[in-house]
């Protein structure tokens, strides 16, 4: 039998890493409106779907009153007051399209890339099956992310220094000829995108990477020993099981055979069914609450428990701070977080739902 130590990551750890990549993300959904709002009003708004002819082009702004400038494909504004006067390029009409798909393409690419990463189950065989990792795959286990992720379709490639969307800069010229560049801003003078720039900057990348002890001349890390640095700053704890104790069960093993087994369908908890449960943190503590108040108002369980929020924890381990009583998580008032969060809760409900039909059918009797 093998006496090897099982690691997995520190509690909620990772939850906390997807919260502050959320917020950097945010910054990149802030750049890719400013793109979008320059895509949308370029030719007064009227160029709506791609780009158009050079002719057609110079036809909305001519209409408008614009001097067209044929030889910089550019036109100006006689009414303008200003020095130099208002004036618009055709290239760079154009620009404001490529730059925006950029932006776009790039903000889809790392809400798929969190989405997953909020999924998926903290799995370190990938890591422990070989010699030598790299210091992505090291970065994301410090952080509390699986390493699990890399060669999944969101993330292949994955590096921190992937230049995907990287373009040559475009030129154009105003009306007097004056020669300019646009770029759409993505990367900075060191090539890297917002969110990598961010995971580099991490204090976990600096450590990582200023650590000779267990890192090759190829750059690539010794697995084992990277392991067993993060174990010691406890980047990662030992696995070590906790078994429920089946005479102090305030459900009834009946009813908590069938939540067990509804919860693990959608990956709202993991482990076993003897042992307790682990709750899945991406739903976050705020979620737990809801779902013992909503086993409560859903009179699910065949016994009668005054004391919800103790009761479910008799079966899921809970690691929070403060009270389960008092965990609560005020609705965001951005989009995509909202949708995110009902979208937890609607995953729970659902569950407990089809739960609730399989109890009318077949009730369950009191222990």
């Amino acid at each position: 039998m093998s006496t090897e130590k099982k690691f997995i990551s520190t509690a909620n750890l990772g939850y906390k890493t997807l919260e502050v990549l959320r917020k950097e993300l945010e910054k990149v959904e802030h750049q890719l409106n400013y793109w979008h709002d320059k895509f949308e009003h370029r030719a007064f708004g009227e160029i709506k779907d791609g780009n158009l002819s050079y002719e057609e082009w110079r036809n909305i702004y001519t209409s408008n009153g614009w001097v067209e400038v044929s030889d910089y494909q550019s036109c100006y504004s006689p009414k303008s007051v200003t020095t130099p006067k208002a004036s618009a390029s055709y290239e760079l009409d154009k620009a404001y399209l490529t730059i925006w798909k950029i932006w776009d393409k790039y903000h889809h690419l790392w809400n798929a890339r969190l989405n997953r990463l909020e999924s998926e189950r903290f799995d370190l065989r990938r890591v422990t099956q070989k010699d030598r990792i790299t210091i992505d795959e090291a970065l994301f286990i410090c952080l509390g992310l699986s390493p699990s992720v890399f060669d999944t379709p969101q993330f292949r490639p994955l590096s921190l220094y992937e230049t995907t969307y990287k373009i040559d800069d475009i030129l154009y010229q105003d009306y007097e000829g004056n020669n300019f560049s646009i770029n759409s801003g993505l990367y900075d003078e060191n090539v890297l995108a917002p969110m990598e720039w961010y995971l580099q900057n991490t204090e976990e990348f600096k450590l990582i990477d200023a650590n000779e002890k267990f890192k090759y001349e190829s750059g690539e890390l010794s697995s084992k020993k990277f392991l067993k640095w993060a174990f010691k700053h406890e980047y990662l704890t030992e696995y070590k099981i906790k078994y429920r104790d089946i005479n102090n069960s305030p459900y009834g093993e009946k009813f908590a055979l069938e939540l067990f087994n509804h919860l693990s369908e959608d990956d709202i908890i993991r482990g076993n069914f003897v042992e307790m449960w682990q709750w899945n943190e991406a739903f976050g503590w705020n979620s737990l609450h809801w779902l013992a108040d909503e086993i409560k108002s859903m009179d699910l369980t065949p016994n009668k428990i005054p004391y919800h929020f103790e009761a479910i924890q008799k079966y899921i381990d809970y690691t929070g701070k403060a009270n389960l009583k008092d965990q609560y998580e005020p609705t965001p008032e951005n989009e995509i977080e909202k949708k995110r969060y009902s979208d937890k809760f609607e995953l729970i409900g659902s569950s407990l739902t089809r739960l609730e039909k399989k109890l009318e059918k077949n009730p369950p009797k009191r222990d």
